[in-house]
């Protein structure tokens, strides 16, 4: 799409949506962590002017009928933007007559995402290290999408100009992730973890101190170089990722091995996520009524660092008798990761001798539970005759 072409006010209305949409996920709409927090909403000043932008510029937002731009598509439209530096400069004029605000950081991470090679853009990083480095790491988590095309160029800008040494190393794990799920370049990707575990291992992650920058890149770097271990997206019929851990209790699991002979319900889930809280009655009734007939539970919570102690008084207080799997790296769990897991809940009925997925995601909760287990167990009795 050329960026001289006119466009209907309908047309260039559905346009600017579709970019504060993708702005909003930058600001920590990540569909993992669904804690019940206040949605980020543009700010008027920053839209109106972001309006103005989309409006000169179509060519950035996507086209009517899809969702976002690819990464090609989104670097052909930088090129074509000639007055980039001018709406930088309007930008970070902004920032600085609210500075500390939601106004100035919604405006200095557009020209980070829209602007990154122009002169304003050394600046806007340096206001944003400086003021808004708390809220970096869920805005990584939340670019590391296709619908963020300029995800690798932000990050990028992040690296080069940010003179926050841990908000480099977590642009840097992140540029990889993006390098690896949306541009799938797993060679640069590869080069990217490396350097995080060579430059950046120290940094801890969020507000904990014992998980760093450099176990999360490892874990990267092992699933990348493993492919035939990760098997993305996961669906029944396939078979479930091979993995080791040791539960709360100090058990080591080997899964499925460990459930030989058994049908497993392995859920992903945390103690903050409200909807999980609430499928739980489901999953206690299903251990309650299937267990003594060869179900199995096996639960992976990603709930933060240091909340051990949380997690046991909670599994106490709920009557989840069955073993818990914890590492305290959150949306970055180790397992959840190489499941591919982007939003909690989630649980499948597994197979424990053949390790294939017998039921999944809406399949494996809620009402349509009890039946998929006993379908599953209905069918390996049948298997084993």
């Amino acid at each position: 799409m050329n960026a001289s072409q006119p466009s209907s006010p309908a047309s260039i209305a559905a346009r600017v949506a579709t970019a504060l949409v993708v702005l909003a996920l930058a600001f920590g709409a990540f569909t993992l962590a669904r804690r019940r927090a206040p949605r980020w909403k543009p700010d008027p000043a920053v839209d109106g002017l972001q309006n103005e932008f989309s409006a000169k510029h179509p060519a950035f937002t996507a086209p009517l009928g899809s969702k976002s731009l690819t990464v090609e598509q989104w670097e052909q439209a930088e090129q074509q933007c000639a007055d980039a530096e001018d709406y930088a400069a309007r930008f970070l004029a902004l920032a600085k007559a609210h500075p500390k605000t939601a106004t100035a950081e919604q405006a200095l991470w557009w020209i980070i995402g829209y602007c990154p090679e122009a002169p304003s853009a050394k600046e806007a990083v340096e206001l944003f290290s400086r003021d808004y480095s708390d809220h970096f790491p869920n805005q990584c988590r939340g670019l590391v999408q296709s619908a963020a095309p300029y995800g690798d160029h932000y990050f990028r800008a992040i690296i080069e100009k940010s003179p926050n040494r841990q908000m480099r190393g977590q642009a840097m794990l992140a540029q990889a992730r993006f390098r690896q799920v949306v541009m799938h370049d797993y060679a640069a990707a590869e080069k990217l973890f490396e350097q995080v575990v060579a430059q950046y291992a120290d940094i801890a992650v969020g507000g904990g101190r014992s998980i760093k920058l450099g176990d999360l890149a490892k874990d990267d770097l092992f699933n990348l170089r493993n492919p035939d271990l990760v098997q993305q997206p996961l669906s029944a019929g396939q078979k479930a990722p091979l993995f080791e851990a040791t539960t709360t209790d100090g058990k080591a699991v080997k899964f499925p091995e460990t459930y030989r002979g058994k049908v497993v319900l392995l859920d992903f889930w945390a103690t903050w996520c409200g909807p999980c809280v609430a499928e739980i009655p489901n999953v206690v009734d299903a251990y309650e009524k299937f267990h003594t007939k060869g179900l199995e539970v096996l639960s992976v919570s990603l709930d933060q660092e240091n909340a051990g102690e949380i997690l046991a008084q909670f599994v106490k207080k709920h009557n989840m008798p069955w073993p818990q799997i914890y590492d305290g790296k959150y949306v970055d769990s180790t397992i959840a990761r190489r499941y591919g897991i982007n939003g909690i809940p989630h649980a499948m009925v597994v197979d424990g001798d053949t390790g294939l997925i017998m039921a999944d995601g809406d399949d494996a909760r809620g009402q349509k539970l009890a039946t998929s287990i006993e379908g599953a167990l209905a069918a390996k009795k049948m298997n084993a005759k």
